[in-house]
């Protein structure tokens, strides 16, 4: 290992620095990294190094802050938001797919298996809190809905300050935006009619109710409840502007015609109280909502809001509901997808999917979202089932990787790892992280998902031969190219979880970088340890080989960039 002057460790503990021959520094950190002056007190508190040790060069180009000449258009997403979102699906005026995913709205012709986006552009690089939201979404899209005439859509997206955005749903233009007052969280439901009104609901304490009519304008404003609301859906009997509003233990109802929107609950009459995830409309002014126990409740009467009765459709709770010419679907947590005759209050016919998150009928054909990130195209009666797309699907994607023959290569928080052909644009192949349930034996990452760590995987790298999964548990599976779902070998050397990997150009070894400040260097095919690069005082955040596959450069969270010869490491 080659590096100059003496390192400095740190204990991740309290935080104090340790010399090497075992002393404390009690000066802390920034004596180590900085020649300090004391005029300049802000770059004593800096985490930039680099700050107080490089000093501008007397001469040198001048700074040129232009954008540059070349510029991007985004082609194409692999992706559909299905964690935290439901009722999301929905085929436009021209039988293609509308969906969201990150902070764009999706158009997917199925067909020619092409996108068209609302948002996607180039924008400023600056923070996304502050980013200027006057044209489309700077922050994940969290809801979205259709128009009955399948031809303008509605979103909203989480943010302090949100907006939400009326698109259209063929093109992905822009048409109309709605800027919520800062508090606000995000708009976690949105719906819009026959008449382009919108009714929304944000994730403030209140969960406030919006209703904006179809230029745009505010039409009012009211606190909802305070139990969470997951769903708002539009009545769809014509001339009607009432809209309905369900959540936890709890269904109003609303009337854009009177002022305020003259709020009403929901009363039970008899029947069991229970949570809604959906909610649907009939076109006779019958409101239909997915109930936690499994039950589909019926509400109108001469008020408009008592419950008629319940017809019991899935065992859990039903997450997706869904009424369009004349027909009442529902799915649920247990898979299956239901047709429902309102007038008989019977199934006529069950489909077995996987949990359903969404659903849409256009007639003939059924898009269904499904919680794994998949949205599967197929006939009502369940054949000729397509998949039109696949995901991610829990917590975040965090590994990426181009495999030599063009495909990528990504791993993430929900168990999976995918391979992606960008020629084809098609999704080919998940294999799991790890059937291992271990957690990391120290410094665990922070994630969104609830899998154990050895499930969750941030890098991932692959060569002709070889494909190498780090969880966060710091070990790291390897799987031959050919055989991918079965483990050849399981490397267990770093304590903490790998951030960064890399086979070596010639294919010899393989580097993992962890958050144990280490990269260990295996030989490629006995996966025996061949050595450690040990002179770094946090965590690996990135690194590469030379093109001779003789050295190693790479960085921390302590901004130091290394070099090191890879003879040195046996």
């Amino acid at each position: 290992m080659e590096c100059d002057g003496d390192r400095i460790r740190y204990d991740k503990k309290t935080g104090k620095s340790v010399t090497n021959d075992g002393g404390k520094d009690d000066d802390g950190k920034e004596d180590d990294f900085f020649e300090v002056n004391e005029e300049e007190g802000e770059q004593f508190m800096s985490v930039r190094p680099w700050i107080g040790q490089i000093t501008e060069p007397d001469n040198h180009n001048p700074v040129d802050n232009s954008q540059p000449a070349q510029t991007y258009e985004l082609e194409y997403v692999y992706g559909y938001r299905c964690a935290d979102s439901k009722q999301n699906v929905y085929f436009n005026s021209q039988d293609n797919a509308v969906y969201m995913t990150a902070a764009l709205g999706v158009i997917l012709d199925h067909g020619s298996n092409t996108q068209k986006f609302f948002g996607g552009g180039e924008v400023a690089n600056t923070a996304k809190n502050v980013a200027k939201d006057t044209n489309h979404h700077t922050d994940d899209v969290m809801c979205v809905s259709v128009n009955e005439a399948r031809t303008t859509a509605v979103s909203g997206q989480i943010g302090a300050s949100p907006c939400i955005f009326t698109w259209d749903a063929c093109t992905g233009e822009k048409k109309n935006r709605m800027k919520i007052a800062k508090g606000a969280r995000g708009i976690t439901a949105c719906d819009i009619n026959t008449e382009d009104m919108i009714c929304a609901v944000d994730l403030h304490n209140d969960h406030n109710v919006y209703c904006y009519d179809g230029s745009g304008n505010l039409v009012f404003k009211d606190k909802g409840d305070q139990n969470k609301i997951m769903d708002v859906a539009w009545d769809q009997k014509p001339g009607s502007k009432r809209f309905a509003s369900a959540g936890r233990k709890h269904i109003c109802f609303w009337d854009a015609s009177q002022p305020g929107g003259k709020k009403t609950k929901g009363l039970y009459s008899g029947n069991d109280m229970t949570s809604f995830a959906c909610v649907t409309w009939g076109n006779d002014g019958t409101c239909y909502t997915g109930g936690s126990n499994g039950s589909v409740y019926i509400w109108g009467g001469d008020d408009g809001r008592t419950c008629q009765g319940t017809i019991k459709a899935h065992k859990g709770f039903i997450s997706a509901i869904r009424f369009v010419n004349g027909k009442l679907f529902t799915g649920g947590k247990d898979g299956k997808l239901n047709c429902i005759d309102t007038n008989t209050k019977t199934i006529e016919s069950t489909l077995e999917f996987g949990f359903i998150r969404a659903i849409d009928f256009n007639g003939s054909s059924l898009l269904i979202g499904q919680r794994d990130g998949t949205i599967t195209l197929c006939n009502v009666d369940g054949s000729d089932r397509k998949n039109i797309m696949s995901s991610h699907s829990d917590g975040e994607v965090w590994g990426l990787h181009q495999k030599p023959d063009g495909c990528i290569v990504t791993s993430g928080d929900d168990n999976k790892v995918m391979v992606w052909d960008p020629v084809s644009r098609t999704h080919q192949k998940t294999i799991k992280v790890s059937d291992r349930s271990v957690k990391a034996k120290r410094g665990g990452a922070s994630t969104l998902s609830k899998l154990p760590d050895s499930q969750c995987s941030r890098a991932v790298t692959c060569n002709n031969d070889w494909i190498a999964i780090a969880g966060n548990d710091g070990a790291v599976s390897i799987r031959s190219m050919s055989s991918p779902d079965v483990e050849a070998h399981l490397i267990q050397d770093s304590r903490e979880w790998c951030e960064v990997m890399a086979f070596s150009p010639d294919n010899q070894y393989l580097a993992v970088g962890s958050h144990d400040n280490k990269v260990y260097i295996y030989n490629v095919g006995s996966w025996t340890l061949h050595g450690k690069c040990e002179a770094h005082s946090s965590y690996i955040m990135a690194m590469d080989w030379c093109a001779e596959s003789k050295y190693i450069r790479s960085n921390c969270g302590a901004y130091e960039l290394l070099f090191f010869t890879v003879a040195d490491t046996k």
